[in-house]
């Protein structure tokens, strides 16, 4: 075994996924519905966990999702955006992870708490 075989071999396990930033909480409410648990940062994505909340069987809600990237002036490029399934009159664990393939991955992500077809409230949430 070469020397940088044994090297590799020393790494923990999972080390190129290991977070790059403390874990912030997010939380994005409308009436007595909302998105709220912690995110993830990552070099290259952004992990959401939590639960989502709809109070009425007739009143479902989703949860919107994109990661931005600074060009180091006031212009920001989106990376990516997921949405997750409509819930309706309860609450769901949710878990979505936003790729943000760039070196140091996302400066902040958007959050909105929507119904079928409209943001109803939204959030920013800088990296730590």
């Amino acid at each position: 075994m070469g020397l940088a075989a044994a090297a590799l071999t020393l790494l923990p396990a999972g080390h190129a996924n290991a977070a790059s930033a403390p874990p912030s909480k997010y939380a994005v409410s409308y009436g007595q519905t909302y998105s709220k648990g912690t995110l993830t940062w990552y070099n290259r994505s952004v992990q959401l966990t939590g639960e989502q909340k709809s109070v009425s069987a007739s009143s479902c809600r989703k949860t919107y999702i994109a990661a931005y990237r600074s060009d180091g002036g006031p212009k920001y490029t989106r990376l990516s955006e997921r949405t997750t399934k409509p819930v309706c009159g309860k609450s769901i664990g949710i878990s979505v992870n936003v790729p943000a393939d760039t070196v140091g991955g996302a400066d902040y992500v958007y959050i909105c708490l929507e119904d079928t077809r409209n943001s109803l409230k939204c959030e920013t949430f800088d990296r730590p």
